[in-house]
């Protein structure tokens, strides 16, 4: 009854032992041994998972023998039979993201040494035109150094081929003399310091900026053409410019009773473009009622007030609807017109 209950069948099987002691000859000695295995229906559990078995576990004298390549493969092992040698070979299995993250760093190794190379052999471009360099910047500052009462100072950064021109002015000391600046005034100057670079090294790019070092704001950023020509691409008139803006503004953000507007201003004291920006989501029903000469009359007058501070400025407005992202009209002026 109790051998019913537990399921067990006894059975004659041939094992082959392996006997780890060596003889002369350098080889194991093989025996065949009869046993009794108990079959009781084993499970096998890992990690809260039951393991399924191609073979199932069986007890011989009271010691449980399960698979080796179960086994392994819940540890992750790699199993190998020899069977000349009568072995069983365990060993790890290769981890895919070990193998990806050394092949990574191997990349990462080349790219490394790529760049170390790169590195060097810009050092030695450096060691090079670095002489002629700094002869050439004490030669600018020496004659640029002071041009419409304003003090600057003047550094170049790179080689002979590339060329990074930067020029320092402390506006704390000399913001009255920088805003008497007009954009030609700056460009010639510019031109004048590029002329005697392109001197030296007529085949080097040019690039360069000036930047108020009491405030670190960039003032203009510039680039040079292959003729040689200096172009502004950008010239920071935030002083003045921002507080017409925040005027402008203040003046008519409620020039319309029933809705809100903004004022924002774009460019430099020769090209000016205002926007007067609109929540058009929000007010498109009073804008609709608003007739062409009642914006017309705004715009005029907003472009007066300008016309006032900048006399030289060519000026253009766009009326900019902020909440889909266009324009609701653009308008010119005549001279003498007047909106009253």
């Amino acid at each position: 009854m109790l051998m019913n209950k537990k399921k067990m069948i006894v059975v004659t099987i041939v094992i082959t032992m392996l006997l780890l002691s060596l003889n002369s000859i350098g080889y194991a000695s093989q025996i065949k041994k009869t046993v009794d295995a108990w079959y009781s229906n084993i499970k096998v559990v890992a990690n809260g998972a039951e393991v399924a078995m191609d073979v199932e576990p069986f007890i011989v004298d009271g010691r449980t023998y399960v698979p080796v390549r179960a086994v392994a493969d819940i540890f992750n092992k790699d199993v190998q039979w020899d069977g000349t040698n009568y072995k069983v070979i365990i060993n790890n299995k290769p981890d895919p993201t070990v193998t990806y993250l050394y092949s990574r760093i191997a990349e990462k190794d080349t790219q490394i040494a790529a760049l170390q190379k790169q590195v060097a052999d810009l050092e030695v471009q450096l060691s090079k035109g670095n002489g002629d360099i700094d002869d050439l910047e004490n030669q600018l500052n020496d004659d640029y150094e002071e041009y419409e009462d304003i003090d600057f100072k003047i550094y170049l950064n790179g080689d002979e081929d590339d060329i990074e021109v930067e020029i320092y002015v402390d506006l704390h000391d000399f913001d009255d003399e920088w805003d008497a600046l007009t954009s030609s005034d700056i460009k010639y100057y510019l031109q004048d310091i590029v002329d005697d670079i392109v001197d030296e090294f007529e085949d080097a790019d040019i690039e360069g900026y000036i930047e108020d070092e009491d405030s670190g704001d960039t003032l203009v950023d510039f680039s040079v053409d292959s003729d040689g020509d200096v172009t502004l691409d950008s010239l920071n008139d935030d002083a003045d410019m921002g507080d017409l803006e925040d005027e402008l503004d203040d003046e008519y953000y409620n020039y319309f009773d029933n809705f809100i507007l903004s004022v924002k201003l774009d460019g430099d004291e020769d090209e000016i473009t205002f926007y007067v920006e609109i929540a058009y989501d929000d007010y498109s029903d009073e804008w609709e009622e608003l007739s062409t000469n009642q914006i017309e009359r705004l715009m005029n007058y907003i472009h007066n007030d300008i016309e006032d501070e900048f006399d030289d400025a060519d000026i253009e407005g766009y009326v900019y609807d902020t909440d889909n992202d266009e324009y609701l009209g653009d308008y010119t002026y005549e001279d003498g017109y007047d909106p009253r």
